[in-house]
């Protein structure tokens, strides 16, 4: 018998940092590994390191790009306004029907736009003044292309994703959204002011990343 996969699906951490290295140190201080420079995001004018952190799940660290044309509009993630140093400052989920999955939430996610990276391209959910939703504790929505994940075409180095625990005012605003559209036992949402803690496995055993 076939199982029917859920409706939504945890994809992956972005860890924001006023510079892509000062995010590659925080992860090797942190995890202990150097995560490996993934591509640049023109219309945003930032780019990413990126980590897998499982067949299907990986981590981002994302700044903005010193060497790219300042876009006409907000960067996404709040990165114009970022301050302090290297954190996890949103989630993110994959939709096989974005455009259903934010019908009643698109003023939360932000609309759906086209997003490129080489020659990977994506949609995604991003409010128009370029912040978080919810101050990074609601999650952002992607659709991948058809295909095998993105995930499976960067480097591992031996880590894996435990959990993700969002801590929020807004909980029980998040909670009904995603209703039982996310069956992730590894995602955890409890009340408190807004902070997001991931644990990771590493080769040196378990580390929590906030």
């Amino acid at each position: 018998m076939q199982t029917i996969k859920p409706e939504l699906v945890f994809d992956h951490i972005a860890v924001l940092a006023k510079s892509v290295g000062e995010g590659v140190d925080y992860i090797r201080d942190t995890l202990g590994v150097d995560v490996p420079p993934g591509g640049s995001h023109p219309r945003m004018g930032t780019h990413n390191h990126l980590l897998s952190l499982g067949p299907d799940c990986f981590l981002e660290i994302i700044a903005i790009d010193p060497d790219a044309d300042a876009p006409t509009h907000p960067r996404w993630f709040g990165l114009d306004s970022f301050v302090g140093e290297p954190r996890i400052g949103a989630w993110v989920i994959g939709s096989r029907d974005i455009h259903g999955s934010l019908i009643e939430m698109q003023a939360t996610s932000g609309p759906v736009i086209e997003m490129k990276r080489g020659e990977l391209v994506w949609q995604m959910s991003v409010r128009e003044d370029g912040a978080l939703p919810l101050s990074g504790a609601f999650p952002m929505v992607l659709q991948w292309p058809k295909g095998p994940h993105v995930a499976r075409r960067m480097s591992r180095q031996d880590c894996s994703f435990v959990s993700l625990t969002i801590a929020s005012p807004e909980t029980e605003f998040i909670t009904t959204w995603l209703g039982d559209r996310l069956d992730d036992p590894r995602i955890k949402l409890i009340s408190g002011e807004t902070r997001l803690t991931a644990v990771i496995d590493t080769p040196s055993g378990q580390k929590v990343l906030s």
